[in-house]
């Protein structure tokens, strides 16, 4: 009995010894926690998050009980989706220095990247409202907590917040100018639908997320209704359709997926067409060209005036500096800049054809199609 005794607690010993690691041993005067801590913190602003990751390991390393190296290393942990081990680190930071105002803005940073977390909006505002009270006027904390607003689609909120950093110019003012200008942005756009607020806040968007956004946020199918005349025919058929004489097939790069659904309606609607293997690569970005073309679709379709397809080919000048009017989508960018919908650089005329569409770019424009249709649901 005895014997199995002494072994039980040797193997519990030896277990213990097993899960604490050893305090690492400093191999000059620059390795120290406070150096790797910075860098860590450098190398995570910059999205470096493998060096972030080894810097952070380092300082705790070095010091076990190094908060701001736990809490950091918890924040990288979740930009990699090792949310579980993310979690562990940052409350441990919070754990052992509850009074450093760093450690709980890391760790609401760390909720904000957490967004599938059970009441992860909660959990983030307590966090940064606690370091605010332990440190009034942190600039981190401000901002981050509007970060947080933003990505908890309370965009109000996350404007006003955005202006008090701003405010203060600090080191992060720019930072937070650019996302004040976009939370007003998104507010302008008044996004209506789940789909709308989450594709708002996406700094691209797919073909997908524009068939999702005509089809919620524009309504597509009830304007193309609205505004068919009255001809004793129950639904409205856009050209496309009829000259099909059945609704299109689904492609193949389509068929299960997602947007299925959204994607389905706007190519009945005649609005997106499929390359000539029929697909709809519905993963592709969109371009600005790409969403003046389908602008120019749907302007078409609901007016029924053919004219403005061809209209303004041929100007001369073009009123693009960097398009001629011979481009094959002029006509379709020279329409949108006409109605409102897009608009070229005022300073340099530039349309930018090939340039990225964000979310909060094409949730406006979908205001300015309805404007320019005179259309309000």
């Amino acid at each position: 009995m005895r014997a199995k005794l002494i072994f039980s607690l040797s193997v519990v010993v030896l277990l213990g010894m097993i899960g604490c690691a050893p305090k690492a041993v400093s191999q000059s005067d620059l390795d120290t926690p406070e150096y790797h801590y910075r860098l860590g913190l450098r190398s995570l602003n910059n999205g470096d998050y493998a060096t972030a990751l080894t810097a952070f390991q380092r300082s705790v390393d070095l010091d076990r009980k190094f908060a701001r190296g736990w809490s950091g290393l918890g924040l990288t942990k979740a930009y990699q989706k090792d949310f579980e081990g993310g979690e562990d680190a940052v409350d441990k930071g919070v754990d052992l220095a509850s009074k450093d105002e760093e450690v709980w803005v890391f760790r609401g940073r760390f909720w904000t990247v957490n967004r599938n977390e059970r009441n992860w909006l909660d959990k983030a505002t307590s966090d940064f409202e606690r370091a605010l009270r332990l440190a009034p006027g942190h600039e981190g904390a401000e901002y981050y907590l509007g970060e947080a607003y933003f990505y908890g689609f309370r965009f109000q909120a996350a404007e006003a917040q955005f202006a008090k950093v701003v405010a203060l110019k600090g080191e992060l003012a720019d930072k937070a100018d650019q996302m004040w200008l976009l939370a007003q942005k998104i507010v302008r756009a008044r996004p209506g639908t789940d789909a709308g607020r989450k594709i708002a806040i996406k700094p691209e968007i797919t073909r997908a997320d524009l068939a999702v956004l005509f089809a919620e946020e524009l309504k597509l199918k009830e304007v193309f209704e609205r505004m068919a005349p009255a001809t004793g025919q129950p639904t409205f058929q856009p050209p496309s359709a009829m000259a099909a004489g059945a609704q299109p097939t689904v492609p193949p790069d389509v068929a299960g997926y997602w947007a299925e659904p959204w994607i389905m309606e706007v190519l009945n609607l005649g609005v997106f067409e499929v390359d000539p293997a029929g697909n709809f690569a519905p993963a592709q970005t969109v371009m600005r060209v790409d969403y003046a073309m389908a602008v120019q679709r749907i302007l078409v379709t609901v007016t029924r005036d053919a004219s403005l397809e061809t209209r303004y080919f041929g100007e001369s000048p073009s009123r693009f500096a960097d398009v001629p009017s011979s481009h094959f989508a002029y006509n379709a960018m020279a329409l949108c800049a006409d109605r409102g919908i897009m608009n070229a650089d005022l300073m340099t005329s530039r349309f930018d054809p090939a340039g990225k569409v964000t979310g909060a770019d094409a949730l406006l424009m979908v205001r300015e199609i309805q404007s320019s249709l005179r259309i309000t649901f």
